[in-house]
């Protein structure tokens, strides 16, 4: 006789509402993703031949130039030296700090009674045309 003890007997599983289904989409009802066949011709992109400036600023080259401000002077600065130069003219005091509010604007922020950011004062730094000039220099930059 042997001392083995009978196995404990599986419970059976109940089945749950929806079965035969291996993903959500055939349970959504999803149709399976053909390939696409469409008489209408698709128009690939252009590629951009981007030129590397160097910076007015550091002297170093510009890797991606639609970061980098376009000067007065007509030459080109990164984003990151433009930065470090108006925190420095702005000299922010503890609590407030530089930031970039956008269409060439900078700005020093400072929070109220009640914690909250706001603007002590703008910092213009690129005009409307040279934003505008820029623009359309990257746009240039693009071949067919």
């Amino acid at each position: 006789m042997s001392n083995k003890k009978p196995s404990p007997k599986k419970k059976k599983k109940k089945p749950c509402g929806i079965s035969g289904f291996s993903t959500l989409n055939q349970v959504a009802g999803v149709p399976k993703p053909r390939e696409h066949r469409s008489s209408i011709p698709v128009e690939h992109p252009g590629t951009i031949r981007e030129p590397h400036p160097v910076c007015a600023y550091c002297n170093e080259e510009i890797e991606n130039i639609a970061s980098a401000f376009l000067l007065s002077d007509g030459n080109y600065a990164h984003f990151d030296c433009v930065l470090e130069r108006i925190k420095e003219e702005a000299n922010p005091k503890e609590g407030e700090t530089v930031s970039y509010v956008g269409a060439g604007n900078f700005a020093l922020i400072g929070k109220n009674e009640e914690g909250k950011p706001i603007i002590l004062r703008k910092i213009p730094f690129e005009s409307a045309e040279s934003t505008k000039a820029m623009k359309e220099y990257v746009a240039s930059l693009r071949s067919r």
